[in-house]
Order: structure tokens, then sequence, then C-alpha cells
């Protein structure tokens, strides 16, 4: 079963393809997905807004460019913004915390 990626909740048997780009304890199937707090849904609209606004690669602008620096702010975010959804859908789905 090297061809698919568990989903980031132990115990969990749900599985995507790791062709579509996921990794094995990198995703959330969407049942899991939904156990998001309405405040972490918001976090992630309004991180989706900005990277509409904010299109391409941070390796696509110019070196010390407003639109690099604007990019590796919000990649550095999204990888808070997951460990953060990720922590709190493994407590909700554990039974932890509600």
């Amino acid at each position: 079963m090297t061809d698919r990626a568990r989903c980031a909740v132990p115990f969990c048997r749900r599985t995507a393809s790791v062709d579509e780009g996921f990794r094995d304890g990198e995703f959330l199937c969407g049942p899991h997905w939904r156990l998001r707090s309405p405040a972490t849904k918001a976090a992630w609209r309004d991180h989706a807004r900005l990277e509409r606004r904010n299109p391409g690669h941070a390796m696509e602008h110019p070196a010390g460019s407003a639109g690099r620096l604007v990019r590796v702010a919000l990649a550095k975010e999204e990888r808070a913004l997951w460990e953060a959804t990720r922590a709190e859908v493994v407590e909700v789905a554990m039974g932890v915390s509600a």
C-alpha cells in the first residue's frame, strides 16, 4: 500500500493517492477535515483569500520584492495553520477535547 497516503488522524483507515501530491500523515480525510472549529475554518478562508490576492510561487518574484516577501510569509503561515489544524482535529477525533 505504498501508493496511498493515510489520514493524519490515528487509526483512521482513509487514504488518498500519492500521485495527487498527498504524503502519508500530511492530509485529513473529508470527515476529519469537517471537524475543524469555526475559528479555524475562518482562518483558512482568510489565508485562501490572501493567496488569491497574491498569486504565484515565491520564487517567481524577484529577490527582495514585496511579492516574494508576501508569498514566503504566506507559506510559513500555511504551515503553522496546518500544524494547528491537524492538532485540533486529532484532539477532537480522539475525544481529548471538543
